[in-house]
């Protein structure tokens, strides 16, 4: 990929014929104004914004009420307006003709032809502003604008919305960004391929204009506060709509900066050090990408190669693409057998679920002991299968870029073990504050899910076991292990696990796995163990 990154950062090197720009199809781009194209990691899906459409989703909450089933036609349309210029600050007297008027639509098709339209309504649209803004390492997450309340209203901010398994869509959750404000209502942002870092455009009173920040992540939808990414890459006039590549350096971002044509158009950086804060003199894309008149709003797909824009070359807001690299796919699909690990039989009924660093809860069904499901390259992921009165063994699995060019499918066997009294159940390790008993929050959701268990399996009891190192006096060790083992008793009681089902013991360094030769075999025996005692 090295030769096409630097063709991009360098494109008057090349001549316009070199590029072929694509205006997708009618159906797509209507007589209004469409934006925010936002393409699916394996380029068969397109997310996009519609804007000012007459048929726009016109449910609208209020403390739990409906005002589109409530009001008639005119006093809605009368309380509409009233919202969108609360939000605009400006008189709006026609709300269906307004930019405030934005939904969500979804195209479909493969990465060389989209063939299909979807119009979602709630909750993934409404009569609010709506639009999908970032993919996320979890192929069933996105972020979009606005921050809706369960009962009505909106914040400014971003929010994750999830599709599920029948293709309907989850309640918004909002994300928390420190310190977050925008003086005007221009936003935007762009998340990295594997999940930590923000880049985000907004106008904050260290802004010249509209300048480009990076957040970092801090938790789990967790980031931040805004830093400004230098005036190197911010100018003094607009720098908004940014993407960044999936190679972690590449930067997509429209402005009206001197050297544009006049209005906006797409420019391209280069990250220059690990501070997200040093970037290259940014370079302007050539003629066709950018025209005289405004592009913006670019989305690279490294699976088909092409990078998404919005023009307004032929005098509106439309969708357009470009093939500016060869296709390289970003995703595998995993394939094999869960089974039973004592039997060897294929494990019917179960599901797979599988996790990141930045996705949780993500499951596909193994209903006849068969999965298949895609993880992305670059991305080290855990696999866990799952069924009643079985405990899975999470398998790590993590596949390179540069290993897997030429692969795009692979075959992973997962083991279940059957639940019986004795038998310890598989957790991934329990991370808590050093030499204390304070449980981190990256170990809540394994322990979450030991919860899950549990209030499956009513009848059964376990043992909570605490172990150390040997490093400290053993009555301190013996303590500590004593005090770990009583937190996560703690924590799964508060999830709604009755306490008498709960034993908690600690062993101090009593019953090492390893030698305590090395601080990785020190690490393997500070953990915590569970086993059934009663079912």
């Amino acid at each position: 990929m090295r030769y096409f990154l630097l063709f991009l950062l360098y494109p008057t090197l090349l001549t316009s014929q070199e590029f072929i720009v694509e205006k997708l199809p009618e159906f797509i781009n209507s007589n209004y104004d469409e934006i925010t194209p936002v393409p699916s990691r394996d380029g068969n899906t397109l997310y996009f914004t519609r804007v000012a459409y007459p048929d726009f989703d016109h449910t609208l909450w209020l403390d739990s009420v409906d005002y589109a089933l409530k009001l008639q036609p005119e006093a809605y349309r009368k309380m509409l307006a009233g919202i969108y210029t609360e939000i605009g600050k400006t008189p709006i007297k026609a709300p269906e003709t307004s930019t405030f008027n934005q939904d969500i639509w979804i195209a479909n098709g493969d990465s060389a032809r989209f063939t299909n339209l979807t119009h979602p309504g709630p909750p993934l649209n409404n009569a609010l502003p709506n639009s999908l803004v970032s993919i996320t390492p979890d192929p069933n997450a996105f972020y979009i604008i606005n921050q809706f309340k369960a009962a009505g209203d909106m914040n400014k901010g971003f929010s994750l919305i999830r599709r599920l398994s029948d293709n309907s869509w989850s309640a918004p959750d909002p994300i928390e960004i420190k310190d977050f404000y925008t003086i005007t209502s221009d936003v935007s942002l762009t998340m990295s391929f594997d999940g930590k870092i923000l880049i985000l455009a907004a106008a904050r009173y260290d802004s010249r204009d509209l300048d480009l920040y990076v957040c970092f992540k801090d938790g789990e939808h967790q980031w931040s506060v805004p830093h400004h990414m230098g005036n190197t890459i911010n100018s003094n006039k607009r720098e908004l709509t940014p993407f960044l590549s999936e190679d972690h350096s590449t930067l997509f971002f429209a402005s009206n900066r001197w050297n544009s044509s006049g209005g906006l158009d797409l420019f391209v950086s280069r990250r220059e050090d690990d501070t997200w804060l040093k970037w290259s003199e940014p370079v302007r894309l050539t003629y066709p990408i950018n025209s005289p008149e405004d592009e913006s709003q670019p989305y690279f797909n490294m699976t088909s190669g092409y990078l998404y824009f919005t023009s307004q070359r032929d005098g509106s807001n439309d969708i357009f693409r470009v093939q500016i690299a060869p296709p390289q796919a970003t995703e595998l699909v995993i394939t094999g057998r869960v089974l039973n690990r004592k039997t060897g039989e294929l494990l019917l009924g179960a599901s797979v679920r599988y996790e990141s660093e930045s996705t949780r809860d993500n499951k596909v069904s193994a209903e006849n002991g068969y999965y298949t499901l895609k993880i992305p390259k670059g991305l080290a992921f855990e696999l866990t299968p799952e069924k009643s009165g079985f405990s899975g063994k999470p398998e790590t699995i993590l596949f390179r870029r540069d290993y897997y060019f030429f692969q795009d499918s692979y075959t992973i066997d997962l083991y279940a073990d059957p639940m019986e009294v004795g038998s310890t159940i598989a957790l991934r390790p329990i991370y808590f504050q050093q030499s204390k008993p304070q449980i981190l929050e990256t170990s809540f959701p394994e322990l979450k899910r030991l919860a899950d268990i549990l209030l499956e399996n009513q009848t059964m009891h376990i043992l909570v076991e605490g172990h150390t190192d040997n490093v400290g006096k053993i009555e301190d060790l013996q303590t500590l292990s004593e005090d770990r083992a009583m937190a996560v008793k703690t924590f799964l009681t508060e999830q709604g696990v009755s306490a008498d089902r709960i034993q908690a013991n600690g062993f101090g360094p009593s019953q090492p796995i390893s030698d305590n030769s090395t601080e990785a075999s020190k690490q393997l025996n500070r953990r915590v163990e569970v086993k059934i005692t009663k079912l």
